[in-house]
């Protein structure tokens, strides 16, 4: 499995990418169940069968959907970092956050919303 070696503030991606983690076809219900337990946060581009209507809210570790047709590795690492910069990594903790090529949505408990853009 092909290896990257970027590194980012709280994440190591130079890890094996199947190492702790999940088999592909992998139940749902079970992925987002582990993330509370084991204080992760589930990064994910099923925004069919895991969105905030179905996994509500401070009801799991957290869930960040990529919003991108063809995102390369290189794609999420760059909007990881960008919303790591951005100064509301924390608040991604027990919420759903989409993440697009602009910016950053986090839906959090009682329909508050933080929606920020990145700087250009």
């Amino acid at each position: 499995m092909k290896r990257t070696t970027e590194k980012l503030k709280g994440i190591n991606t130079s890890r094996r990418l199947n190492r702790n983690s999940f088999s592909q076809g992998a139940d749902d219900k079970d992925l987002v169940a582990a993330t509370k337990p084991k204080r992760r946060i589930l990064l994910t581009r099923n925004y069919r069968d895991i969105n905030e209507r179905i996994c509500p809210p401070c009801k799991h570790g957290g869930i960040i959907l990529i919003k991108h047709k063809n995102p390369t590795p290189q794609i999420v690492v760059s909007g990881i970092r960008a919303f790591c910069r951005s100064g509301k990594r924390s608040e991604a903790k027990g919420h759903v956050t989409h993440l697009n090529a602009d910016g950053f949505k986090i839906l959090k408990l009682n329909n508050v919303i933080i929606e920020e853009s990145y700087p250009r």
